[in-house]
């Protein structure tokens, strides 16, 4: 619990002091493939809890792990040993270039415009 603490405290402190490059390596991934990511992340289901691009799921289903996600560490400690009622990927599950690859396509992506920058929503 401690090692965990202290990944996400140094990954959030590094960002927040803009040390670390907003990219995957950046955030201590090692190489992926966003594209064979993708695949990876709807064919095991991560879709149903959090949301097509990680923005988190309906009614709490899943909490959202993408704009700004946590340093590949902590990705990894959770995928691996969830917290809550997420079930565990050990690597017989997932294999670890699958994880980094899903991490991959998570940064691909790129965060929706605010509703008020949205000409049609403006009026709204």
């Amino acid at each position: 619990m401690q090692r965990w603490i202290l990944i996400v405290a140094a990954g959030c402190a590094a960002m927040a002091g803009g040390a670390l490059a907003q990219t995957a390596q950046g955030l201590g991934a090692p190489s992926g493939n966003a594209e064979r990511g993708k695949k990876i992340f709807i064919h095991q289901m991560c879709h149903n809890c959090h949301g097509t691009v990680g923005q988190g799921g309906e009614r709490g289903a899943g909490p959202r792990i993408y704009p700004n996600p946590f340093p590949f560490a902590a990705f990894s400690q959770q995928v691996r040993r969830p917290r809550a009622e997420m079930p565990p990927y050990t690597e017989k599950n997932l294999p670890e270039q699958d994880l980094v690859d899903i991490y991959h396509y998570l940064f691909s992506n790129k965060p929706s415009a605010a509703a008020k920058d949205i000409p049609l929503l403006k009026d709204f």
